[in-house]
């Protein structure tokens, strides 16, 4: 904890003010002096006193409600402030400053969104504080101070404490609406079945028996020479291979509007998996081990989150494959059997 006071009450005057005290005081005419210098010394040694109490017993402990939040949730945050018994003792103030990341912001604070100025009421220990989330990635606290301000404009104690507390913005799927799904053929494969456009799979003809004039087969009426209608099964197993370029129209640099990529992909893996479907996701950025980026088949809620989680870390700093050579690696590495769904520039505008 560090002491903010006057350049006149700092620590290392004290042997200073001693030694004058001393020899002033056993002068004539000049003995008040001496009587101040000890008055101050007295002084110094109470802020430093005083200090060492609040860095034993002031602590503040952080409990959030979520560690995962789409784009535009607000979740609650809990603030523990350990020994507001001895700062209501004293009469002392309390304020924390809490500076966030981009990824998240306080909204009752509009002016500055991202800091958070509060002041602590020392007779209650728990405080709560609503954080909303505002961009997709890690969001964490950058900075976070506690300030303890003492009477009489002597000075300020500030403890800067580190904060662990972390948050996971996963990208929105309502923000960024998926704009171009209708160029993503979902529904044209070879079944012409699709658990978004028609889960309903044609398997066969029967003798018409008074269904409706757009469930007929004229295909195999026209075969049988009588009236026969279409007979479907509910698709109970899709697989598709996604494949997210998040590169602009050169092939080589991050589009302008790749958030709106990330979205679109997560709001259509949010749709299918939730129809028991299954998808694999390819994306054209390089690990760390110099490989391809891929999530293998995924299935259930259990999918769903991992994929978000995974569209989640995406950083425009990442290194990212070239437009052509990812279409190649792609179409070497995915199941051959899924339907593959491109996820890139075409798919923004309809």
């Amino acid at each position: 904890m560090i002491l903010s006071t006057h350049a006149w009450l700092q620590r290392r005057f004290l042997p200073v003010y001693l030694v004058s005290g001393v020899m002033l005081v056993f002068f004539p005419y000049v003995y008040g002096l001496g009587y101040i210098c000890f008055i101050v010394a007295s002084a110094i040694w109470m802020l430093e006193r005083t200090r060492e109490q609040l860095e034993q017993k002031i602590d503040l402990q952080f409990t959030q409600y979520e560690e995962l939040l789409f784009v535009g949730d607000e979740s609650r945050l809990v603030l523990v402030v350990d020994g507001v018994d001895e700062l209501d003792r004293l009469g002392l103030p309390l304020r924390i400053r809490l500076k966030a990341s981009s990824g998240i912001s306080f909204p009752a604070h509009e002016r500055l969104p991202n800091v958070l100025d509060y002041e602590i009421d020392v007779t209650r220990a728990r405080h709560e504080v609503v954080v909303r989330a505002e961009y997709r990635g890690p969001a964490t606290f950058e900075e976070c101070v506690i300030a303890v301000t003492l009477p009489f404009r002597l000075g300020t104690y500030l403890y800067e404490r580190p904060v662990d507390t972390e948050w996971i913005v996963l990208p929105s799927l309502l923000l960024h609406p998926p704009v171009g799904t209708k160029r993503l053929a979902l529904g044209d494969r070879p079944l012409l079945a699709s658990p978004l456009r028609n889960p309903l799979q044609l398997i066969g003809s029967k003798p018409y028996e008074g269904e409706p004039v757009k469930e007929i087969d004229w295909y195999a009426t026209a075969k049988l020479g009588r009236l026969q209608s279409k007979v479907f099964q509910q698709t109970t197993l899709d697989t598709f291979t996604f494949a997210l370029d998040l590169n602009g129209p050169s092939g080589y640099t991050l589009h302008h509007d790749f958030e709106s990529l990330i979205s679109q992909t997560a709001f259509v893996t949010s749709r299918l998996l939730k129809e028991d479907c299954k998808i694999e996701l390819f994306l054209n950025r390089f690990n760390e081990d110099g490989t391809m980026f891929h999530v293998p088949l995924q299935e259930g809620e259990r999918g769903i989150r991992f994929i978000l989680l995974q569209l989640a870390t995406i950083h425009p700093g990442n290194r990212f494959i070239s437009t052509d050579a990812f279409t190649r690696m792609v179409e070497r590495k995915r199941l051959k059997q899924s339907h593959l769904v491109l996820f890139n520039q075409h798919n923004l505008y309809d």
